[in-house]
């Protein structure tokens, strides 16, 4: 599926954050879909928002010379130092958008235009406005005819005048642009939305897109680090004999003393393998993970590694030994595999209540 998103979709919502704007976003990256941008549809937002930041300006200005007519002293107040950043459309969506499609206008012919203009063809109106629309409408038709765009494609506008009719709840394209889409032999399906919250409604499990799949722990990577450092320091000896596939911890050795890890080559290969609903704002994530390097020092009684010297040493994840008079700190190095799960909260975008369900020692390729 693709997205097409019209200037008056960002009107009053220039930096897209609200909740709408934020699942739609999270379906797009997580489908893997595109979010398709007019050229036009750039200049305009960015053109609309600049003239408003003007306008507050100028506002500001006025009331400042009105307000020094009323003091001895100018006042200490100027419309430049209100800290208006410099903004951009695409600037702003990019890091949040995977996939963004630029289209461009530039080839789509004056004659044409200014021929619907005369005849007044959708989305041109008897008041002769309409010249930017048809610039955006037949130049996202020429993109879906010249690149062969198949499958699903969203329109969403609120300019309802101008490009749907209406049969109570339903809307579809006038006739004048559904002669457009024949014309330009569209193999798309093109389904027309009044605004995101519509598309969203219709199209976007609100539970699994949630959030971005395919950042969510990398996101949450310091909690995840924390949490497996917690497991790994909280290990019983059969735990213990499991990560390190010896039986030794399990079998011979009475309880370990202490347990130090260090996770110090953090997230890789991060997936989301399922997502639930649960009460409130939170969902229940079940994830796989993998630690590239942890550090994990196990300290056990002296009198017990003398006696078992020979079957530690032949530990292959072992790299050093530490005797300390009555004990024995033996460090490991480890690459974790790790099946966890826990509670997410979509609002506070926190991650909460882990737990290890499966955990395991990925060797090298040259011990496997």
């Amino acid at each position: 599926m693709k997205v097409f998103l019209d200037t008056n979709v960002f009107y009053k919502n220039w930096f897209a954050s609200n909740a709408n704007f934020k699942l739609l976003f999270y379906f797009l990256n997580n489908e893997k879909c595109d979010l398709l941008l007019s050229d036009l549809v750039v200049q305009e937002a960015n053109n609309i928002r600049e003239r408003e930041v003007e306008e507050i300006k100028t506002e500001l200005n006025r009331l400042v010379n009105k307000g020094n007519k009323l003091n001895s002293k100018c006042l200490k107040l100027s419309a430049d130092e209100l800290g208006f950043e410099p903004y951009d459309l695409v600037e702003n969506l990019k890091g949040r958008v995977d996939w963004i499609e630029k289209i461009s206008y530039e080839n789509i012919p004056q004659t044409k235009v200014v021929e619907r203009a005369i005849k007044l063809v959708k989305p041109f109106t008897s008041q002769e406005k309409g010249y930017r629309d048809t610039l955006i409408w037949l130049s996202f038709l020429n993109y879906l005819s010249s690149e062969g765009i198949e499958g699903d494609v969203a329109f969403i506008t609120n300019n309802r005048n101008d490009f749907f009719e209406t049969k109570g709840k339903e809307i579809f394209f006038n006739s004048d642009l559904l002669r457009d889409i024949e014309e330009h032999k569209i193999k798309a399906s093109i389904k027309p939305y009044l605004n995101i919250y519509d598309f969203v409604n219709e199209n976007v499990d609100k539970i699994s897109h949630s959030f971005d799949r395919y950042e969510i722990l990398d996101n949450l990577e310091d909690f995840l680090i924390e949490e497996t450092e917690n497991y790994l320091n909280s290990m019983n000896n059969n735990d213990i004999s499991h990560l390190l596939e010896n039986k030794l911890f399990s079998d011979r050795l009475t309880p370990v003393i202490d347990i130090e890890s260090d996770v110090f080559e953090g997230l890789e290969d991060p997936e989301v393998k399922s997502v639930k609903r649960l009460p409130g704002n939170s969902v229940y994530i079940e994830s796989y993970f993998e630690m590239r390097r942890v550090d994990l020092v196990i300290t056990i009684d002296a009198i017990e590694y003398k006696q078992y010297a020979n079957e530690i040493d032949s530990i292959k994840a072992l790299y050093n030994i530490d005797i300390e008079d009555d004990y024995v700190k033996l460090s490991f190095i480890l690459r974790t595999c790790v099946d966890g799960s826990f509670e997410y909260d979509t609002q506070d975008e926190s991650g909460s209540n882990f737990s290890v369900d499966y955990i395991c020692n990925r060797r090298p390729r040259n011990e496997s």
